[in-house]
């Protein structure tokens, strides 16, 4: 295991490199060397470096090989121009990339439009590497983005056990993306974790890991995503998950989320076509241009989304262009919605963009807090094939209205018949402050002990509270009451 030092200013490419007073001058003089496992190519801070770095060698994850910083000041910056800042000449695992600035350029796509471009970090693997980790780093100015992961060729793991920590990504054409080629997989990505990143100022989506298994995305949030104009057939979210198996999204906010330019979309989260028994959980959405939660699969025949969940999440004032609900299923089937709150202010509550079926919606406090007609409910689409269970709609500026297929008019009376609900309610939930909001219930809440337990439905509630051993739960995502 060896230390190896580059210094922009003082550094020279004739120096072994070994010493802070020895550093390399260059990254591709650094980069002519096989690092191993355990060695460390440190940058000066404060330096800069207008060319890429291009990794060579493998490590482990037990013993990774770091590209980090030495000395003090600013971050070292890699500008990689027009070429991704870190790159890989060939497979490669056991990295470690901690503490750096990466920029490429936006000169090729100045509007951050999503399809190409070149990355902060860019991986294309064609064999298996294991345990890459990218912490602490600023990504920027890329006009793709600014961390990409490719897999290539038949599917089978390419990077796996990925961590992304503690980042902060912006001006990319998408934040995080994970893709492959040809077969879309969930074979491509297993076993990652995303963690405290902050994504913002986008093109087009967030955070997406695609072609995954077994990850989980947590304490991220993203906000304005979707600001580029795409002439391709893609509609931005945040953070969301497409093929995929098995995998979370948990503790995470996004907010000020667009469309992209083409109305569809422009939400906070969504598990969407390929997506199999993932999860959304205690997950804050608000003031999107589109859902809160998206369920949804754009081709249902080949890449059902089935079994997924979504509990114990917030959202408020969602839906504000394209009339998407707080919660929106388009085209999954057989997926559990429980235990989560949402405020609508200007589009519906909960709603249908096709005939899906065999959901099971309950728990749930469905409130449209405001004057306007705004339906609680609304689908062009039968709603009959899903399960409806102590659910609980109010509407603070009226009567409540459900907008749906079948009904002679759209009170709360004819919804609750027409779905064949049980113990769906009709009520003021007294929320603790809708304006705030703050969603615990007040004494005499009728959403207190309301709720049907699920089986496995989890350990907390939105405010990380533990829920209940035993005996029936409260509506909505908080467990947690006023006078507790």
């Amino acid at each position: 295991m060896s230390t190896y030092y580059v210094d922009a200013t003082a550094g020279s490419d004739t120096n072994p490199g070994t010493s802070e007073g020895a550093a390399w001058r260059t990254l591709k003089h650094a980069a002519a060397r096989e690092f191993r496992a355990g060695d460390r190519l440190l940058l000066a801070r404060g330096g800069a470096w207008h060319e890429p770095m291009v990794l060579n060698g493998r490590g482990d994850p037990a013993n990774p090989i770091l590209l980090g910083a030495f000395g003090t000041g600013p971050r070292p910056a890699i500008h990689g121009g027009e070429t991704h800042a870190v790159a890989a000449a060939r497979p490669v695992g056991g990295w470690r990339i901690s503490g750096l600035e990466l920029t490429s350029t936006n000169a090729s796509n100045p509007t951050r439009k999503i399809e190409g471009g070149t990355s902060g970090v860019f991986l294309s693997q064609e064999e298996t590497g294991h345990g890459f980790v990218i912490d602490d780093c600023r990504i920027h100015d890329t006009s793709g983005p600014g961390i990409h992961f490719r897999g290539r060729g038949a599917p089978a793991p390419m990077i796996t056990g990925a961590v992304i920590e503690g980042c902060e990504i912006w001006n990319a054409s998408c934040g995080i993306q994970f893709a492959c080629d040809g077969s879309f997989s969930t074979e491509f990505f297993p076993d990652f974790r995303i963690a405290h990143v902050d994504v913002h100022d986008i093109g087009g989506d967030g955070i997406v890991p695609f072609c995954s298994r077994d990850g989980v995305i947590e304490h991220c949030r993203a906000w304005r995503t979707g600001l580029g104009v795409d002439p391709k057939d893609h509609s931005p979210v945040a953070i969301w998950y497409a093929w995929s198996l098995r995998s979370v999204i948990q503790f995470c906010e996004a907010w000020d989320n667009h469309t992209g330019g083409r109305g569809a979309d422009g939400g906070g989260f969504d598990l969407d076509g390929g997506c199999t028994d993932c999860v959304l959980q205690y997950n804050h959405s608000h003031d999107n241009d589109g859902a809160g939660f998206l369920i949804c699969s754009w081709d249902p025949a080949l890449w059902p989304c089935t079994g997924c969940v979504t509990r114990f999440n917030l959202s408020v004032n969602d839906g504000l262009q394209n009339d998407y609900g707080g919660i929106t299923f388009w085209q999954a089937t057989g997926c559990l919605t429980y235990n989560n709150t949402v405020i609508a202010r200007k589009a519906p509550a909960l709603k249908f963009l096709s005939d899906t079926r065999d959901h099971l919606i309950a728990n749930n406090l469905f409130v449209a807090d405001t004057a306007g007609d705004v339906p609680l409910v609304k689908s062009g689409f039968d709603v009959r094939a899903n399960k409806f269970l102590h659910n609980l709609y109010h509407r603070t500026g009226g009567a409540a209205r459900f907008e749906v297929p079948g009904l002679a008019d759209g009170s709360f009376r004819l919804f609750a018949q027409h779905i064949s609900g049980v113990r769906e309610v009709n009520a003021d939930p007294l929320l603790v402050d809708l304006a705030k909001p703050d969603v615990r219930l007040k004494a005499g809440s009728p959403a207190r002990g309301l709720g049907l337990r699920i089986p496995a439905m989890g350990g907390v509630d939105f405010g990380r509270r533990p829920l209940p051993d035993r005996g029936p739960v409260d509506l909505g995502c908080m467990a947690m009451r006023e006078d507790e």
